[in-house]
């Protein structure tokens, strides 16, 4: 999006009351001169001609043409309409029936809005942004004013070969051009070099420079590949989980039901993975960094199968236990029907509760 910065200034200023004001204002980024308005003349000269009924519509024309603007409608002949599908149509106005014309202009003109609402609306309009990109432009206008003025504060770039020094850099280039150099004939080559300091110096930054530029390659290109490494692994990610459709309720039963996962479950699990905070760190990375995280993934990942399964053979037990109580009180009720003095209907409600059981992991309580 790109963003007029030179507009973000009179968003400060207070409302404006003169509305043609506003309206010569919409062009201010135009270097030309205003062309002004032809004032009337003073003489009554009646050589002008009689405005005809054609010049007249003209007029008409022109200032529902600027009533339309003044109320967000920049151009008439493109006027966006949301339709039934949620798409956007434009209309052109002069083609909508005298109704549709009618109500329209009814409606601009019960607006909810404040005058300075709106003119902060066609502001935001004009420039194609909103209010987040003006939040941002005075942030960073506010941050690049606070640096010009504090030029110390200004975090330079740091170098590994501005740890060396002149003399040490110059001795490393050599060595690095010049391998089978002894140490003696390395300074032998620094002196004769230094005899003439300021050809020396100028070598050195030359040195400085090219190495300083050697830093800045490797860098991008360990950027580079990182970024190559980063959408590898989003692919692998976006094959598995594309694979990933279900999660079986008992893995003991080859005909357990199974969870279903959804595509919006699969995109909250590519965010946790994948998606980057301020700082550049998914929360899965951020996980990774804290050990009760760590030692909740392991358990899911070493007992949550396992657990899962345990509960769904729990309730299953329970299931098939009420379905039998169940087909035994219809038997009851059958027998009572068929009966006709015994009114008595016999249902076990009571358990048998095996004491001698030893709970010895979470699985237990669901056999």
């Amino acid at each position: 999006m790109e963003i007029k910065n030179d507009y973000y200034e009179s968003l400060l200023d207070d409302p404006v009351d003169n509305k043609e004001e506003q309206i010569d204002d919409v062009n201010i980024e135009s270097d030309e001169e205003p062309i002004l308005p032809e004032q009337p003349s003073d003489n009554n000269e009646s050589s002008e001609p009689e405005p005809s009924e054609e010049s007249t519509s003209d007029v008409e024309d022109d200032v529902l043409t600027a009533y339309l603007k003044s109320n967000g409608i920049a151009d008439p002949t493109k006027i966006q309409f949301e339709n039934d599908e949620g798409g956007i149509d434009e209309v052109d106005f002069n083609s909508l029936s005298r109704e549709e014309q009618l109500t329209m202009l009814r409606e601009l003109g019960t607006s909810e809005y404040t005058d300075y609402e709106k003119d902060v609306i066609n502001y935001l309009r004009r420039n194609n942004t909103d209010l987040q990109g003006v939040i941002d432009y005075f942030q960073n206008k506010a941050i690049e004013e606070y640096l010009a003025q504090n030029p110390d504060k200004v975090q330079q770039k740091e170098y590994k070969i501005d740890d060396y020094s002149d003399d040490e850099l110059y001795i490393a280039d050599l060595a690095a051009k010049f391998p089978d150099f002894t140490e003696e004939e390395l300074n032998a080559k620094l002196d004769a070099a230094k005899t003439n300091e300021e050809l020396f110096k100028k070598e050195v930054d030359s040195l400085r420079q090219f190495y300083k530029g050697e830093e800045d390659r490797q860098a991008e290109e360990a950027k580079r590949s990182e970024q190559q490494q980063y959408e590898a692994l989003q692919n692998t990610l976006l094959e598995s989980i594309g694979r990933f459709n279900e999660i079986v309720l008992d893995t003991d039963d080859p005909k357990s039901d199974s969870l279903e996962i959804e595509d919006s479950d699969k995109q909250i699990m590519l965010d946790y993975l994948l998606t980057p905070d301020k700082d550049g760190q998914s929360q899965f990375d951020k996980d990774l960094s804290d050990p009760n995280a760590l030692i909740e993934l392991a358990w899911l990942r070493t007992h949550g199968r396992d657990t899962i399964t345990g509960i769904s053979q729990y309730w299953k037990k329970e299931l098939a236990d009420t379905r039998k109580e169940l087909a035994k009180t219809k038997k009851e009720l059958e027998k009572y029907r068929k009966n006709d003095g015994n009114d008595k209907v016999t249902v076990n409600e009571n358990k048998p509760i095996d004491k001698r059981r030893q709970i010895t992991s979470v699985s237990d309580l669901w056999v």
